[in-house]
């Protein structure tokens, strides 16, 4: 592999970031600053140059997509494919499997639907996903039903559901589990946590395995995720982290992307490259972006590659409903030639905002492209996935990140 031809292409910041002699680093890499392209050329620049060892190298990430992605992108660079690139939850799945084999244990089955067992023990009339987020809030951190009341009494998490019914639906729960035989996929990252730290002799294998760690989007780290990490990297701090503190979006799941912000203290002795580039989008969103954080004192000194483009429009409204509204008149208003051909997209961040915008286009007699927009059941689009796996190897590694 050629260390050079590993370089090409990268701004100045991007190089510094891939090339750094340090081995403990954060790369703080504002939208669109090629923050992927980073890191996977960090993996092939320090194998090419003999710092690094593929078999030993672990790249986390935190969605199955992003998982894939990175294993389709590492042998481009002219890895060998013995890189271990996952989910956290499926390469701690993994590591206790080996372990559960290792010990003749008869594995755990894994459950990946906690709302939905939830639903079942929610007092009547509670929110279940509001209910669920808080379980999972106690959860990454490992509390206890009674420790998670003191805590939200405390002030240390807010929930509209009482910390009471909480702690009684975590410990329902726990029973739940342990009366199925099942463990959900946060039980994953704790029971491996357990391993680490009762047994010295699997924690040394298992550093001694991983011993080069990258983190991709690592704003979203929770607790958990954390504490594995101190685990794996303990002695020899081989650590790679990048993310944005801007762009989390599991808080609902526990993360603290201020551990992000607060790397300095948080990892003495690292590192940090900032990433203030986009070079996906025109300045005028860039500056759209940074003014959006900039009220939400999260400043972002970032900066656009690309040449101007159109001016940002930025409308607000009274709720959903006002704004779905606005966003069907808008484009009801184009050009209609622009519609059937599919060059219209309407952009949200999370599929609860679809179905009212989707509403209201078709009162105003505009087609929507459901399949496109990420609306229909979750069991269309894990069948779409797995049509869309070209063999035997891709399915089994989008089943392991699946668990």
């Amino acid at each position: 592999m050629d260390a050079g031809a590993v370089l090409a292409g990268l701004d100045d910041d991007q190089r510094r970031a891939v090339t750094t002699e340090s081995q403990l680093v954060a790369v703080v890499a504002g939208a669109g600053s090629g923050k992927t392209r980073v890191l996977t050329r960090r993996v092939a620049y320090r194998v090419a140059t003999g710092n690094a060892e593929e078999p030993h190298t672990l790249v986390l990430t935190f969605t199955r997509e992003a998982a894939g992605e990175l294993r389709r992108r590492l042998p481009r660079l002219g890895l060998a494919g013995r890189v271990t690139a996952g989910t956290f939850h499926a390469v701690a799945h993994g590591m206790l499997q080996q372990r559960w084999r290792d010990l003749d244990q008869r594995p755990r089955a894994v459950s990946a639907d906690r709302t939905r067992a939830i639903a079942r023990l929610a007092p009547p009339g509670v929110d279940v996903e509001l209910l669920s987020d808080a379980v999972a809030w106690a959860t990454a951190r490992r509390l206890t039903p009674a420790a998670y009341e003191s805590a939200a009494r405390r002030g240390e998490h807010r929930s509209p559901i009482a910390p009471q019914v909480v702690a009684e639906t975590l410990d329902a729960y726990r029973r739940d589990k342990q009366s199925r035989e099942v463990v959900d996929l946060d039980d994953l990252l704790g029971l491996t946590l357990d391993a680490l730290e009762r047994d010295l002799d699997y924690a040394e294998a298992q550093r001694w395995r991983f011993r080069h760690i990258l983190v991709d989007e690592a704003q979203d780290l929770n607790p958990l995720q954390h504490q594995l990490l101190d685990l794996l990297r303990a002695g020899h701090d081989d650590l790679y982290l990048v993310g944005d503190a801007s762009q989390a979006i599991y808080g609902f799941n526990g993360s603290d992307p201020a551990l992000l912000l607060d790397v300095e203290h948080r990892f003495p002795g690292v590192e940090v490259v900032r990433l203030p580039v986009n070079h996906r989008c025109t300045p005028q969103i860039v500056a759209a972006g940074s003014h959006v954080l900039a009220l939400s004192e999260q400043p972002a000194d970032l900066c656009s590659a690309r040449s101007d483009g159109t001016v940002v429009r930025i409308a607000a409204h009274d709720d959903e409903q006002a704004e779905a509204a606005a966003v069907a008149r808008t484009i009801a208003r184009l050009d209609p030639s622009l519609v059937r051909n599919g060059r219209v997209a309407v952009l949200a961040r999370t599929n609860a905002q679809l179905p009212p915008i989707a509403r209201a286009l078709g009162v105003v007699g505009v087609p929507v492209r459901e399949s496109i927009l990420g609306a229909g059941s979750r069991l269309q689009r894990v069948v779409a996935q797995v049509y869309r796996l070209g063999d035997g190897p891709q399915l089994r590694t989008w089943a392991q990140d699946a668990s």
